[in-house]
């Protein structure tokens, strides 16, 4: 089974050192001081769950041309780089190709659907602290790295089982979804919410629990996200709420977003996941008819420092 990984950042980086390690037929895509760090010496990967170690894939280019159809592609990029991405990896898609997004977001397939070649597309989520200490070096932390995905019609393409057993023998514990719509907006939800509160405090964890009113707000948060989801059909579970207020309220003072990092150091708007996260929720919302009034405010605060 030929597998590529496009972008070995912290997510596709643990990913494709995994599958490097125990699965010969690993490809990677990678650009710039990574690519040659990976040519170099092999991906080093520091894990919490798979151990130490130096991985070497099939092939590292940044040209998928060099690769040939895949039978499976993980994308692994930011938001903002996506319609890029499903161009380079075009030439390596085939129509019995599994595509499997691992990114934030929410059902990422409906933006990648219409760059795509025909093939098997489908929804992912992955659970997993990693981040890229330096080219070539990734590290991941905390007892936690999973990865679910399937398809939003509920079909279940043999190519998606027989992709979670090559992951499973790699040590990363994968699943294939019987119920990818609600996986991803649960996901969503948390994240989506969590840097909606960020942006709209603009401040860290501790700067918005100041607020004796904070987790009146982040339930209503939350309550936007349900709504629209509901909306676009997908029922989300009746604990939502109280899970996102459980979880809020343990981060660490200094805690925040990725995408509120990126914002908060001046980084610009449009290579940041603003409109990725919290923009798709303010539009798919004003698609629905559901008022999205915490989102909007959110997102416009920094919005409006795009060029």
């Amino acid at each position: 089974m030929k597998i590529a990984v496009f972008g070995i950042g912290g997510v596709g980086g643990i990913v494709g050192g995994a599958l490097a390690k125990s699965h010969a037929e690993t490809w990677f895509f990678a650009r710039g001081e990574n690519l040659e760090a990976i040519r170099a010496k092999g991906l080093r990967v520091e894990s919490s769950v798979l151990g130490d170690f130096v991985a070497r894939p099939k092939r590292a280019s940044d040209r998928a041309e060099e690769f040939g159809i895949m039978d499976a592609v993980f994308v692994c990029c930011k938001g903002y780089s996506l319609k890029e991405a499903c161009g380079a990896i075009f030439p390596v898609v085939g129509p019995e190709t599994a595509v499997i997004p691992l990114l934030n977001g929410v059902i990422v397939s409906d933006i990648m659907e219409p760059l795509l070649p025909p093939c098997i597309l489908a929804d992912g989520t992955i659970r997993v602290f990693s981040r890229l200490e330096k080219p070539g070096h990734i590290i991941q932390s905390m007892e936690m790295c999973s990865i679910a995905f399937g398809m939003k019609d509920g079909s279940r393409p043999a190519r998606l089982d027989e992709l979670a057993s090559v992951l499973n023998t790699a040590g990363i514990r994968t699943a294939v979804s019987e119920n990818i719509m609600v996986d991803s907006w649960s996901k969503y939800a948390l994240m989506c919410g969590n840097s909606v509160m960020f942006c709209y405090y603009d401040g860290p964890a501790g700067t918005v629990r100041e607020d004796p009113q904070h987790e009146s707000v982040l339930r209503a948060v939350t309550g936007e996200l349900v709504a629209v989801a509901a909306a676009k059909g997908v029922t989300l579970p009746a604990d939502t709420a109280d899970k996102a207020a459980a979880f809020f309220s343990k981060m660490e003072p200094d805690a925040m977003s990725s995408l509120y990092r990126d914002l908060s150091s001046g980084k610009p708007v449009n290579q940041t996941e603003l409109d990725h996260i919290i923009g798709r929720m303010v539009e798919m919302g004003r698609q629905t008819g559901v008022p999205t009034p915490y989102h909007t405010i959110a997102y416009e605060r920094f919005a409006s420092q795009k060029d």
